[in-house]
């Protein structure tokens, strides 16, 4: 038994040797962006992830993406990025921006993913997403007097904005440092969505230092 044991340990520290040694290509596996495009800390390695509280394969993505931010090295920070890509996007985005406005996110990000897609809740007003916030705990006027402010209108315009640096196109999609993108057709599964990350994340470490 104690043979077999140091036979499957081996074997898994090769495995997990050849996935650190993991080479991907730019152009194939990931892109890289025209200009560099600014980010929240200058003194940590951006891990920035695009999503849609309406698309199904981010909230598949979602444990894996939640896990994956709790375990990152001190010099990464991982942001969510909403996307708004058209009309119906418009307003999921902005439920975002009233998270970030009144300090809550934690609280209601993964409530609004189970509102949208567990409970047919489409967050298309403020009425609706007020109701899911305030599930959480969230004063519900609190939420409607935020979905039109000022500090939330500048932030869907930011959205946007960062859409075109980036040139994302899809949900769920990456990009690290401001420098690469990657979505779903270069990564082809979500796992190795995630390994591209870290290899680009080791790739800007490498560049830095």
């Amino acid at each position: 038994m104690r043979v077999m044991l140091g036979v499957v340990i081996a074997a898994g520290l090769l495995l997990a040797g050849a996935a650190q040694g993991q080479s991907f290509q730019a152009g194939t596996h990931y892109r890289e962006l025209p200009r560099q495009v600014d980010t929240v800390d200058d003194g940590r390695i951006e891990v920035r992830e695009f999503f849609s509280y309406g698309c199904p394969f981010c909230n598949q993505f979602l444990p894996r993406i939640n896990s994956y931010a709790e375990q990152v090295d001190d010099d990464v920070v991982v942001v969510k990025h909403p996307v708004v890509f058209d009309q119906r996007s418009e307003p999921l985005a902005r439920a975002y921006a009233v998270a970030e406005e009144l300090g809550v996110v934690d609280d209601v990000h993964g409530a609004l993913f189970v509102a949208y897609h567990e409970r047919g809740n489409r967050l298309d007003n403020a009425e609706r997403v007020a109701e899911v916030f305030a599930e959480q705990g969230v004063d519900r006027q609190a939420v409607i007097d935020e979905w039109e402010s000022f500090g939330v209108e500048t932030k869907v315009s930011r959205y946007r904005q960062n859409l075109r640096n980036y040139m994302a196109t899809s949900t769920p999609s990456m990009a690290v440092n401001g420098r690469y993108y990657i979505d779903m057709n270069m990564a082809r599964s979500q796992d190795q969505l995630l390994q591209i990350v870290d290899y680009l994340v080791q790739k800007e470490r490498d560049r830095i230092n």
